[in-house]
C-alpha cells in the first residue's frame, strides 16, 4: 500500500472515530468514503454499521497502519477492546459475578481488607453497560477544547470516568451541544468543576495519555490506577451496616465533606455502571473527595491500596552531602 500524503497524529487518548473524521477531513470526505473506497482490499471488510470505536477489523487496523505510519499498537489502543486488560478483564456481560469480586473487591482503598464483603453481580463489566449497545454514555468533549480542530475526542470520556477536561478543569458538555453553539456562532461558557473533582480526573486522564499515574507515594500503572478508583467508588456507596462503625463514620466525613446526601440518596446497592448518570457523579464528586482527604492527611485509608494515597513519606538527607538539585529530585 502507498502512504497517504498526509495524516495528523493521534491526540493522548483520542478515539479511532475522532481521528478518523480528522483524517477524513483534510481529503474532504467523510469517514465512509475514507474507508470503504482507500483502504485497498481492506476496504470490502469495512461495514459501515460497526462501531470502530469499541472493536475495529485487525484487517482495517493494518491497513490504516500502512496508509498512515501510526502503528497498530498506537492504533488498537483508540479502541474499547484495545484497552483489554487494563480497562478490564473481560468484556464478556457472562463472566460478571467473577469479574466483579476480582475487580472492585479482591484489593480495598478506604475500608479494611474483606469489609465490603460479597454482592453478586449477574452480567458485568467494568465501567460499561452490561448490554451490547449502548455501550456509552453521550459523547462528550470540552467546549475549549472543542475550538481547536487539532484536537479529538477522548474516547474513555463516553464512559463514566471522568466530569471535566483534564487541561482546562471545566466540565465536558454534550458533543451535540457543542457542535449546536458552533454552527449558530454561540458563546458556550466553560462550566468550572470543584478543585478535587479537576484533581482527579487529572490523574485519570494521565493514566489514559501515558499508561501511568502518579500518585503521592508511588506511580501505578494505569490498569491498578482503574481498578484503585472503581473500588473508591464502590466503598463510598457501601450502607452503614455493611461497613462497620468505623468505617461508617469515615464514609460519612466524606459525604459530608463533599456537601452530598450520604451514598448521594440512594436506598438499595447497586453496582456503579447500573447507577444514573447524576448518581454516577455524584459518586465520582464522593471518591474525588476522599482522594483529596488522603492526601492531604485529613483521612487515612485502611485497604491494601489505601497507600497509594497517602502523603509520601519524609525520607531525612544527610545535609553534610553535596547533593545536587536533580539527584535531591530523585531521592
Amino acid at each position: 500500500m502507498r502512504r497517504w500524503p498526509v495524516h495528523p497524529e493521534p491526540s493522548p487518548g483520542e478515539a479511532l472515530t475522532s481521528w478518523l473524521g480528522r483524517l477524513a477531513g483534510v481529503y474532504r470526505l467523510s469517514v465512509e468514503q475514507l474507508l470503504t473506497h482507500n483502504l485497498g482490499a481492506a476496504s470490502a471488510q469495512f461495514d459501515c454499521g460497526a462501531d470502530l470505536d469499541y472493536q475495529t477489523p485487525t484487517i482495517l487496523m493494518h491497513a490504516l497502519a500502512a496508509r498512515t505510519g501510526v502503528t497498530v499498537s498506537r492504533l488498537r489502543p483508540m479502541t474499547i477492546t484495545g484497552c483489554v486488560p487494563w480497562l478490564a478483564d473481560t468484556l464478556n456481560p457472562a463472566d460478571g459475578p467473577k469479574a466483579f469480586a476480582t475487580y472492585a473487591r479482591q484489593d480495598s482503598v478506604l475500608l479494611p481488607p474483606g469489609q465490603a464483603g460479597y454482592h453478586v453481580v449477574n452480567r458485568w463489566v467494568p465501567w460499561l453497560p452490561a448490554r451490547s449497545r449502548p455501550w456509552r454514555t453521550a459523547r462528550r468533549v470540552c467546549p475549549t477544547c472543542s475550538v481547536d480542530p487539532s484536537r479529538g475526542t477522548v474516547l474513555l470520556a463516553a464512559l463514566p470516568l471522568m466530569i471535566s477536561c483534564a487541561e482546562h478543569g471545566c466540565r465536558l458538555e454534550s458533543i451535540h451541544e457543542v457542535r449546536r453553539a458552533h454552527r449558530y456562532g454561540e458563546s458556550m461558557v466553560p462550566r468550572q468543576v470543584s478543585g478535587a473533582i479537576a484533581a482527579l480526573d487529572r490523574l485519570t486522564f494521565e493514566g489514559i495519555a501515558t499508561a501511568v499515574v502518579t500518585l503521592p507515594s508511588r506511580t501505578v500503572h494505569v490498569g491498578v490506577w482503574l481498578r484503585l478508583l472503581r473500588t473508591l467508588l464502590d466503598e463510598v456507596s457501601m450502607v452503614d451496616s455493611r461497613a462497620g462503625p468505623g468505617s461508617a463514620a469515615l464514609l460519612h466525613q466524606i459525604w459530608d465533606a463533599a456537601d452530598l446526601p450520604f451514598r448521594a440518596g440512594l436506598s438499595f446497592w447497586r453496582p456503579y455502571e447500573r447507577l444514573s448518570p447524576s448518581r454516577q457523579e455524584a459518586m465520582l464528586q464522593a471518591a474525588a473527595t476522599a482522594v483529596q482527604l488522603a492526601v492531604d492527611g485529613r483521612i487515612i485509608p485502611c485497604g491494601t491500596l489505601g497507600s497509594a494515597l497517602r502523603p509520601a513519606p519524609h525520607r531525612h538527607v544527610d545535609g553534610s552531602r553535596d547533593i545536587s538539585l536533580e539527584s535531591a529530585r530523585r531521592w
